[in-house]
Order: structure tokens, then sequence, then C-alpha cells
């Protein structure tokens, strides 16, 4: 067999480039059975590096989404009516909700706006002024447009 031959075959074998084939045959002075030992050790080395990486990967995504959950836990979402709290929730459970029911949620909290409801966040992340005052002004806005209705 000439040596384009064992290049070409070990080429087809191991699923690599001919220069990659010749390569290892020539580091292994032609011998085809030491040069796809070669080629299959770099193949599995290259394997782990990358399986090494992809679970790196995973554990910052896993990190990032136990993060996010123990912030929604940290924090709750309260339903007010008339100075009384009528639901009072983690925002990890209101982000679930709107997420598979985003629709539904949302039509209740318009609703719950013209039925006198007042809505606020509470919590060392989001238990903040800024946001609970734009709250305060969309409770405001229903309202007043409730009185021009009413008025009308």
């Amino acid at each position: 067999m000439t040596q384009y031959e064992m290049t070409e075959k070990l080429s087809e074998k191991m699923n690599v480039t001919l220069e990659e084939a010749k390569a290892a045959l020539e580091a292994n002075d032609w011998n085809m059975l030491d040069a796809a030992l070669q080629l299959g050790q770099a193949r599995g080395t290259a394997k782990k590096a990358e399986a090494a990486q992809r679970c790196g990967i995973l554990k910052k995504i896993g990190g990032a989404v136990h993060g996010l959950i123990a912030r929604g836990n940290r924090n709750r979402f309260m339903v007010r009516r008339n100075d009384a709290t009528v639901v009072e929730l983690p925002v990890t459970i209101l982000a679930l909700l709107m997420l598979f029911s985003f629709g539904f949620c949302a039509f209740l909290l318009v609703i719950g706006l013209f039925a006198g409801c007042r809505y606020s966040f509470s919590g060392q992340d989001l238990g903040r002024e800024g946001i609970n005052s734009a709250l305060d002004k969309a409770a405001d806005a229903a309202e007043h447009m409730k009185q021009a209705v009413a008025e009308a």
C-alpha cells in the first residue's frame, strides 16, 4: 500500500483531514495502528476539554438561575385593597404566573386596578420607592378613569 493510500485510508477511518492523517503517519514512522492510536487519543483529549468547557458554562448558568430564584424569593408582591393586604406572594411565583399565563394575569391586574386594588413590592431588592410610586401612579390613573366614567 502506498503512503498516499495509507493516508487516505487513515483519514477516512479516523474522520480527520488528509493533513492530520499524514502528520500522524509520519510521526509514527508510517505505522497505521500507532497513528490511529495517536489520533484517537488526541480526539479524546479534545472531547474532554470540550466537555469540561460545557460543564463550566452550565455551572455559570445554574448559578445565575439560582441567584434569580433566591432574589425572587427574598422579595414579595403585595395586593392591597382598603388598606388590607389581600394577596402577598414571592416575586418568583409572580414571574412564573406571568410566564405561563401572561394574558390572564395581565387581565386580573387591570381588573384589580379598577376594583380599587393597589400593588406594591417589598424586600431588599424591589422594595424601592421608585417602583412602588410608579405602581401607585397607575392605581391613581385607574381611579381617575373610573371617576370620569361614573361622572359621564
